[in-house]
């Protein structure tokens, strides 16, 4: 378990999740540090996998304006190895193991409304994975902490904050 980030690593994250391309001399400028702490600062917390960076992008301007998300379920002993294989398929954006009916939750990208086509692959490539359920995302308000506009684009952001310790 990780311990709540110091001020200085919030300072970090903050002004990251205002411009994730700030390079070290703008996060030491943004954030009252040295470029020399910055750097070590985040580079530590990568090393540590205390973050990771993500890239993401507008989904219906890349041609996916569709996200699909399932609740499957899978035996358990053939959990880990479906889910892994599902994580691989480049539709499938998240696949995270469940507690409860549907142990498998799947979020994939599709063309169009192009589900029988996926779902058929599923079935031909994954014969003990069930969908139990399926919902059609045609729009996304928010995605991680953007606001999005009706093509996806970021229009604001509501910044991550933790809860008072």
């Amino acid at each position: 378990m990780h311990d709540r980030p110091t001020p200085e690593d919030q300072a970090l994250l903050s002004a990251l999740g205002d411009d994730g391309r700030l390079g070290y001399t703008e996060l030491a400028a943004v954030t009252g540090m040295s470029e020399h702490t910055a750097r070590r600062r985040l580079q530590r917390m990568l090393r540590e996998d205390e973050i990771t960076l993500r890239c993401d992008l507008a989904r219906p301007l890349a041609g996916l304006p569709t996200a699909m998300i399932y609740g499957s379920s899978v035996p358990h002993s053939q959990r880990e190895a479906i889910g892994n294989a599902l994580a691989r398929m480049k539709q499938v954006r998240s696949c995270v193991s469940v507690s409860g009916p549907h142990n498998l939750l799947v979020i994939v990208w599709l063309h169009g409304l192009a589900v029988d086509p996926f779902e058929a692959l599923l079935a031909d490539r994954f014969p003990d994975l069930e969908v139990r359920d399926r919902t059609a995302m045609l729009h996304s308000a928010k995605h991680m902490d953007r606001l999005l506009d009706l093509q996806g684009r970021a229009t604001g952001r509501v910044p991550f904050a933790l809860p008072p310790s």
